[in-house]
């Protein structure tokens, strides 16, 4: 996250896919104008609760690109990955919308091929939803094709199994 920060050339972020607030937190406590969105509306108010200083609302990322507000950067962790690849494309369009001139994007996701409904690993007892992982060369054709320059892709195996791959952008 850190990274992120200092890649940034203004303080207006957004959190997609924010869930409880978290990272949105940190953000906010690093000094930055924290917005964040989840499609769930109980992680909205968790959120609020969890970084009072932010802005929270309920939102599709795949329709963020309709948006006239526009930011520094987008942080975009471990949510992408729920968007099925017939969507991705224009969803970071979207993002590329959203992002002012010079802005950042984060993103981060499984590596892989898959594209379908799975249980979360972590979490089991929740029902199935939609992963989508990625090959580097797959994602990073779906940027450029966005209209992002890659500034780095880093990848990260995690204790629980799968390797997630943490790509930092620039519109």
């Amino acid at each position: 996250m850190d990274q992120f920060v200092s890649l940034l050339s203004g303080k207006k972020v957004l959190d997609v896919g924010c869930a409880s607030g978290r990272e949105s937190k940190y953000l906010f406590d690093k000094d930055l104008n924290v917005t964040g969105c989840d499609i769930a509306e109980e992680f909205i108010k968790l959120s609020n609760i969890n970084c009072p200083g932010g802005k929270f609302f309920v939102s599709d990322m795949r329709k963020l690109g309709s948006s006239k507000e526009t930011f520094d950067g987008l942080w975009v962790s471990a949510s992408f990955l729920h968007i099925p690849k017939i969507d991705a494309e224009h969803t970071l369009k979207g993002f590329n919308k959203l992002l002012n001139e010079n802005g950042i994007l984060y993103l981060s996701i499984m590596e892989g091929s898959f594209d379908d409904l799975r249980l979360n690993k972590l979490h089991p007892d929740w029902p199935e939803r939609h992963f989508s992982d990625y090959l580097e060369e797959e994602l990073t054709q779906l940027l450029k094709n966005s209209g992002f320059s890659i500034l780095s892709c880093e990848h990260s195996k995690t204790d629980w199994g799968p390797t997630f791959l943490h790509f930092f952008c620039k519109k």
